[in-house]
């Protein structure tokens, strides 16, 4: 594959030499079958698939405990969609077709951007078509397969049809989203956040135990052992700093996560997702370690950079995006900061449309001044809110899907988390829009005609500025006025390594890496730029499961 100046593979100094271990340094040596590095969504996926398989499996995991478990999870024509029949009718190639081209919408479809320039990253399609068409084929018959291991647990299978008003802006919303729900009486959910705090991880856990899979904490991922272009097992290292080496017959799963975690690693080959994010997805076990190896076995990293930020990430007035970016979990964030209110830079000007995705939205604060934005809205907010009728994790209200999915924040745990936001400084609040402007260090003269301009323009119901959505287009005239200055919410990145259609790793020729495989965020090609489609609720774990299945199926002999 054709290289440039910037491609990952030409800069040797992101990844360092590969490590040289000697026999001596090896303190034990294990034989499995299949060998999965790395516990989270692809690799319990992957371990399940194993285990049901009757395969000899190993998981090993850097850190002590397993990943995650989301539970957005995008499929297509899954038997939980297909029940409630058209409501989550899909067309195939419709979506594909929207993940495909994603990116291209900057310069064919956004309008409102005619202005804007993007990074020399600009462009379309810079994914591998067959892998998205590999997820669409295989997810339905993989959150089948799982929903149906699972269903032991009381564990259910749900669809999540209910996508608002169907676009943000001109996208359109697809209803991929499903879930696999815990039962109330078994921990499942926790009424304090969007859709509830999950306890998947210890079903998924019971399912691998049951099966007699190996389970190896504190055991990272340190180099790939090859024997002429196969792959047939890893060095790993533990906690205590000795080595294991691990054979494994049938194949290697690298499962590892991305890259999110290394700030310093981030800031060099992302910097367009630094320049607008404040606030960065702590899992601290991503710092490259899966891409790294896979590269030193001869595998090929994306060319692009991609990661997946959304607009959630609150700082204190004055404050600036990029490095450093706070590391934090999931409530350092702030889940309303995705609702289309009213937008303005630190002029206390409008630069964008509010009713585009909460990716897309991000970008254009590249050119503002300190690459923030601050947001503002009234005491109409829940009403507002309400109209806005968003889907996905910015789902505030409770949705209306049957069987119920438990989506839908609600206006409690909201109230809590903003009042949080206010005890950290960020929000603020004020009986005037020029009170408001002061406490976010705007100008007030210039917020307050920008505030009066888009009320005009909302009881005209037209945005003659940036073209926002009539029904997202709402006035703020109700004191108190609130507002919170904010950027991106980094939370993993996408690029990786290169993979085939059999999950395969591939090397810069193209050439198979025989035995070594790749899943989640570990591997790339399905998603370009650093734009995350969320209104293809899911699409990410979707394709994450669903490509550590068929890696798995792939080394057991089922699939060719």
């Amino acid at each position: 594959m054709k290289k440039t100046a910037e491609s990952f593979e030409t800069n040797n100094k992101w990844h360092g030499s590969e490590p040289e271990i000697p026999q001596s340094a090896i303190t034990e040596t294990v034989e499995t079958e299949i060998l999965i590095c790395g516990a989270g969504n692809a690799g319990m996926a992957a371990a399940i698939v194993a285990g049901n398989r009757g395969a000899k499996t190993i998981v090993i995991e850097k850190d002590s405990k397993m990943g995650l478990i989301k539970p957005y999870m995008g499929a297509i024509d899954t038997k939980a969609q297909k029940a409630v029949g058209d409501k989550a009718r899909i067309d195939k190639e419709e979506i594909i077709q929207e993940l495909v081209n994603y990116s291209s919408k900057y310069t064919d479809e956004m309008k409102i951007y005619k202005d804007y320039k993007r990074s020399k990253y600009q462009g379309a399609n810079k994914v591998d078509e067959k892998l998205v068409r590999l997820w669409a084929d295989e997810s339905g018959p993989t959150f089948d397969f799982l929903a149906e291991e699972l269903s032991e647990y009381g564990i259910k299978h749900v669809a999540e049809y209910n996508i608002g008003h169907g676009h943000h802006g001109p996208f359109k919303a697809f209803p991929i989203h499903t879930k696999l729900l815990v039962p109330f009486r078994k921990g499942g959910i926790f009424a304090i956040s969007h859709g509830g705090v999950y306890v998947l991880e210890k079903f998924f856990m019971k399912k691998v135990k049951s099966y007699g899979v190996k389970l190896m904490f504190n055991t990272g991922l340190v180099k790939v052992i090859k024997e002429g272009n196969r792959a047939v097992g890893v060095i790993a290292r533990k906690k205590n700093g000795k080595y294991i080496r691990i054979n494994a017959s049938k194949g290697v799963l690298i499962s590892t996560g991305g890259y999110a975690a290394n700030e310093e690693l981030i800031a060099k080959r992302n910097p367009e997702a630094v320049s607008v994010s404040t606030v960065r997805y702590e899992q601290k076990g991503n710092q490259g370690d899966g891409i790294r190896a896979g590269v030193w076995a001869g595998g090929e990293k994306d060319e692009y950079p991609s990661a997946m930020v959304f607009d959630r990430g609150p700082i204190k007035p004055g404050g600036k995006a990029g490095v450093p970016i706070k590391a934090g979990a999931t409530f350092d964030s702030f889940f309303m900061a995705s609702q289309p209110f009213m937008k303005v830079n630190m002029n206390g000007e409008r630069f964008t449309s509010e009713s585009v995705p909460y990716d897309i939205v991000l970008y254009p604060q590249q050119d503002q001044k300190n690459g923030v934005c601050c947001i503002i809205w009234d005491a109409n907010y829940w009403k507002h809110i309400k109209s806005f009728d968003t889907i996905g994790c910015s789902r505030m209200i409770k949705s209306k899907s049957r069987p119920n999915t438990m989506e839908g924040m609600g206006f409690l745990p909201n109230y809590i988390l903003m009042s949080l936001m206010r005890m950290k400084g960020m929000l603020k609040k004020s009986g005037t829009i020029e009170g408001l402007a002061k406490k976010l260090k705007l100008p007030p003269e210039e917020l307050k005609a920008t505030v009066e301009r888009y009320n005009e323009m909302a009881r005209l119901g037209q945005d003659r500025d940036f073209g926002k959505d009539p029904d997202t287009l709402l006035p703020l005239t109700k004191p108190p006025y609130y507002g919170i200055t904010n950027a991106g919410w980094l939370l993993t990145t996408m690029d990786g390594l290169r993979i085939n259609t059999n999950i395969q790793v591939v090397d810069t020729k193209g050439n198979t890496i025989e035995g070594l495989y790749a899943a989640g965020d570990v591997a790339g090609g399905f998603f370009g730029d650093n734009l995350y489609p969320e209104l293809c609720v899911g699409v990410a774990v979707g394709k994450t499961m669903t490509f550590a299945r068929h890696a798995i199926l792939h080394m057991t002999g089922n699939i060719k």
